[in-house]
């Protein structure tokens, strides 16, 4: 077998293994086999501001599978949207009862580059609005990558836009991993930045990254952004972010991601980390 044969061969294999897990996805999709799981987010000093709901999929043989598992299909054409929709509406319908049980977080939605750009988002993400009156549009937080921009820069400009303007909140996730952050922070209407665990799983120990850390915290501070530390593995790590000013942590160091009804518990069990008058050290 030649090279060439070998390669087109590799890219059979890849479509071949694309479309099965296409396939997979849609009918767990369809057979309600995919499901919400919540990690939560904490103020340094205080406690759980929010939560980021993170998609798995029970599978008949393989278990409960992350979203590693099944990523390919999350930003495919034919089920971007349609998997956009049932995260908008199982996490903002969650969201509702959490509020009217007096526990007020904020759920952070992860948006595809896909259905962000579909020219049918915003109508999704009004109707599911409308769908849960009760609760407050700044109780929604919707998390997007570079990836989006960077495909149609003015489209995805338009649409953050018009989520800012109806009262939603905007993230922008695993920020620092990508050449147009800067761009971003300056003409994207976020609210939040999510530092990339990859930049805070090692500033106990690799200069650059705690200078990366500490650039982003600063710049976020004098833009009057939140901050959101994002790999929090250890209550070291969480020290340090909190020595830097960083408002907000997620991480096992917290929290793992749970089902929706552990969260009430998990929630009325939180003791802060840190005392409102200490800087440097954990009170657990």
């Amino acid at each position: 077998m030649t090279a060439h044969d070998q390669q087109n061969a590799h890219m059979d294999q890849f479509q071949d293994r694309s479309m099965e897990i296409c396939r997979m996805t849609e009918e767990a999709l369809e057979q309600g086999c995919l499901v919400l799981h919540y990690q939560p987010i904490v103020e340094a000093q205080g406690g759980p501001v929010g939560v980021e709901a993170l998609l798995r999929m029970h599978h008949p043989e393989r278990g409960l599978l992350p979203p590693a598992a099944f990523a390919s299909a999350l930003d495919s054409p034919r089920l971007a949207r349609r998997i956009g929709q049932f995260v908008l509406a199982t996490a903002l319908r969650q969201n509702q009862s959490w509020h009217q049980q007096d526990i007020p977080l904020r759920v952070s939605i992860n948006i595809s580059p896909h259905h962000l750009l579909d020219p049918a988002f915003f109508s999704d993400l009004q109707t599911a609005l409308a769908a849960h009156p009760d609760l407050p549009a700044d109780a929604v937080e919707i998390e997007v990558t570079e990836t989006a921009p960077l495909q149609d820069f003015r489209k995805a400009q338009e649409v953050l836009l018009a989520c800012h303007q109806l009262g939603v909140r905007v993230a922008l996730d695993d920020f620092g991993t990508g050449s147009a952050s800067l761009t971003y922070l300056q003409k994207l209407p976020a609210h939040t930045i999510k530092i990339d665990q990859s930049f805070v799983r090692d500033i106990l120990h690799d200069p650059k990254d705690y200078a990366i850390v500490s650039g982003v915290v600063t710049s976020a501070r004098l833009l009057g952004l939140d901050v959101i530390a994002e790999g929090v593995e250890t209550l070291e790590h969480a020290a340090l972010l909190h020595q830097l000013q960083c408002q907000c942590f997620q991480g096992y160091a917290i929290a793992r991601p749970m089902p929706a009804e552990q969260i009430p518990d998990w929630v009325s069990r939180y003791n802060p980390l840190f005392a409102q008058d200490d800087s440097t050290n954990p009170n657990q």
